[in-house]
């Protein structure tokens, strides 16, 4: 029905290098989520959880979704990743949003799941590398993919007091 002019240059992603360009628009979860987390928090509690957070990083250096698919999203008695898992739980959406603007049927629906499959394996800067290079045409933002990704952040730390992390850091301890 709907048919786009735009030429795809699909290819397998493998593992990727994220360009300098990427990095400085695509904001890292994993710092966001320490910078804000640590804020209450004792040094040797912020270096614990900061040390927890770097541990679960992929290769390239970026967060992995993956990685806290075991943490779930309720219940202070997880840990404070818990608030990690809960503040990235719209970024699937956020990044296939992004990713298929303007495709419709099978283009939409595999450029979508390979964007997810690399937020989920190799982090945001992953997706959205691989995302340009198949795209080139697209014109897609980076910048609005950053600020979206930041500002569903915001959004849901906003709903946390500091005294939950610390709360959850030392229940994490227990």
């Amino acid at each position: 029905m709907f048919d786009s002019d735009e030429e795809l240059h699909l290819f397998e992603p493998g593992t990727l290098t994220i360009p300098a360009h990427v990095e400085e628009q695509i904001p890292d979860v994993g710092g966001f989520f320490i910078a804000w987390a640590t804020e209450a928090l004792r040094p040797d509690q912020a270096r614990e959880l900061e040390s927890a957070v770097n541990g679960r990083r992929c290769q390239n250096g970026w967060f992995p979704l993956e990685s806290l698919d075991s943490i779930g999203s309720r219940g202070l008695w997880r840990g404070p990743l818990t608030y990690l898992a809960r503040m990235t739980a719209k970024d699937p959406a956020i990044v296939e949003a992004w990713a298929t603007i303007d495709l419709y049927g099978a283009d939409k629906a595999r450029i979508g799941a390979t964007a997810n499959h690399l937020l989920f394996q190799q982090g945001h800067a992953a997706a959205a590398t691989w995302v340009m290079a198949v795209r080139p045409q697209a014109f897609l933002s980076l910048t609005l993919l950053g600020e979206s990704l930041y500002r569903n952040w915001e959004d849901v730390v906003g709903t946390v007091r500091p005294k939950d992390i610390a709360k959850a850091v030392r229940r994490w301890n227990r």
